[in-house]
């Protein structure tokens, strides 16, 4: 199977045919190369049809119609060059990755096609293929472009989003800049500071990888352009105040922002930027419930729920087995659902949080240092540590509790790991330890992998209040208190969300074993 493969086409009917057989020869990624038969003749030399007012803007329809096709093949990276539509002189075609196939349709003889693949692509493997495709693929009409239509070209356009997991809305709202620009493109990605109330922010990528993907992107189907791609931590970013552009590109759902900015630029005595709505893509691939109808970022981070977000690395200092999973999250984020869950498909299951008393139980060396580190006075009549009375000292003072965790941590793990040999011996050969502490007291270290649970805050706080009958300022300081959703993200493998139903948790959870099985290749 070859990683990257290019298709250059006349007629994009056809394309719905040719993806099904590329799904299954390519890996990654397939370049779309698309001349307009009514633009080029044999020789693959632009016709002198474009004088004075470029119409690059009447492929649109054919732009969107060529992604939309893609939809279906989930694992394929398709990118359609634009190089083809703009460029009189066509001089190189330039890729990221290395061509390893080329197909071409009935346009093209094979003396031409070779010849082209030879002088215009210039990242290609040493052994690149040229086919040509069969009838059967050839066989749906050509769209005739409305030549009647005639949209005007700017030389400065701007558009802006998050752009995170550059997905075909963005690739067509980006490319659909490209297609009325003539000198340069400006793009606003969203930073950090934006990004809290978006759907599993959490997982949105780094904004210097965002801005680095859509740069790749553009330069990639449109080299001859000039690229400006910056952060913003605001929703108008530079458009407020610089008076070159000309043109903002937005969504169909973002258009009401579009009349916003023309608002602020005429107090601020600049010219109105003429808005281009890009209609949304309904989403064919719509996994579950909890997704949007439409394509966005949102449901691809919903989608990595339960999925492995970076490999484990090597633990030399664990044994191979048990396999242990260390499992955590904020308070009332549904660890406990989580852990409860995988008891049910087969893992063991370490409550770390309910050994924290029992390191400390009447006749252990554990409950020889409390004593010694707070006095008898927090001992009941039988002699046993008071709960509440231990609580009343190391709740209220923060070294006390470190001296306290400082005592327990190293006791509780010590345990842990006797029960997850206990569970191994039992023919459990993955044992999942279960602690709300497990960031904070470096247990991570004692783990193969980690994986974590996040809810947004405010349902975190809300569930506290419920669950506990505490305010709403005592639940806030609870969850203060805690490291932040962030944090363990940072620190996941996995991670899951119980935000929705237990049922969707739950099957987060069981693509997380079932992945997780096959990697240690157990039944």
């Amino acid at each position: 199977m070859m990683k990257t493969g290019m298709l250059i086409i006349s007629n994009p009917n056809i394309v719905h045919r040719v993806l099904p057989m590329l799904q299954s020869e390519i890996k990654n990624t397939v370049y779309i190369q698309y001349f307009p038969a009514t633009k080029w003749n044999k020789s693959l030399t632009l016709k002198n049809t474009i004088k004075n007012t470029p119409n690059w803007p009447l492929y649109s329809s054919s732009l969107i119609g060529l992604y939309s096709k893609a939809l279906p093949y989930k694992h394929l990276d398709v990118r359609v060059l634009l190089s083809g539509i703009r460029n009189q002189n066509l001089s190189k075609v330039i890729t990221k990755n290395p061509v390893e196939v080329v197909y071409y349709d009935k346009l093209f003889s094979k003396e031409e096609m070779h010849k082209y693949v030879g002088t215009f692509i210039q990242n290609k493997s040493l052994e690149c293929q040229v086919i040509e495709l069969s009838d059967q693929m050839e066989d749906s009409p050509m769209d005739e472009d409305n030549k009647e239509t005639q949209e005007h070209v700017y030389d400065y356009v701007v558009l802006g989003g998050t752009f995170d997991r550059l997905h075909y809305g963005h690739k067509i709202m980006l490319s659909e800049a490209i297609l009325r620009c003539k000198k340069k493109i400006t793009v606003g990605v969203t930073d950090t500071q934006m990004l809290k109330s978006k759907k599993l922010w959490e997982l949105v990528e780094p904004c210097d990888l965002r801005m680095r993907k859509v740069r790749d992107f553009l330069e990639e189907v449109e080299p001859s352009l000039e690229y400006d791609i910056v952060p913003i931590n605001d929703i108008f970013g530079p458009t407020k105040d610089d008076p070159t552009f000309q043109m903002i590109v937005v969504s169909s759902e973002t258009i009401g922002g579009g009349g916003k900015i023309n608002e602020i630029r005429a107090a601020n005595d600049l010219n109105p930027l003429c808005i281009h709505e890009v209609e949304l893509l309904a989403d064919i691939n719509r996994e579950n419930e909890v997704e949007e109808m439409k394509i966005s970022s949102s449901n691809l981070r919903i989608r990595c729920l339960g999925t492995l977000l970076r490999p484990p690395q090597p633990k030399a200092m664990i044994p191979v087995r048990p396999y242990i999973v260390g499992l955590t999250g904020g308070i009332a984020s549904g660890k406990s659902n989580i852990g409860e869950h995988l008891k049910q498909l087969g893992a063991g299951v370490v409550d770390c949080d309910r050994l924290a008393h029992y390191v400390y139980r009447p006749g252990t060396t554990g409950h020889r240092q409390v004593v010694e580190l707070f006095g008898s006075d927090i001992l009941d009549e039988m002699g046993a540590v008071d709960r509440k009375k231990l609580g009343a000292i190391v709740f209220n003072n923060k070294e006390q509790l470190d001296r306290l965790s400082a005592l327990v941590w190293p006791l509780i793990l010590e345990e842990a790991q006797v029960q997850a040999q206990t569970l191994y011996s039992q023919g459990h050969e993955v044992v999942v330890l279960e602690a709300a502490v497990l960031i904070r007291a470096r247990w991570t270290e004692a783990c193969h992998e980690v994986w974590v649970s996040i809810v947004p805050p405010t349902e975190a706080i809300k569930r506290v209040m419920e669950r506990n009958g505490i305010s709403e300022d005592e639940a806030k300081a609870r969850l203060d208190s805690q490291p932040t959703n962030t944090d363990y993200v940072e620190q996941a493998n996995i991670v899951f969300c119980s935000l929705w139903q237990k049922e969707f948790t739950h099957k987060q959870v069981d693509k997380a074993w079932t992945n997780l099985k096959e990697r240690l290749s157990l039944p």
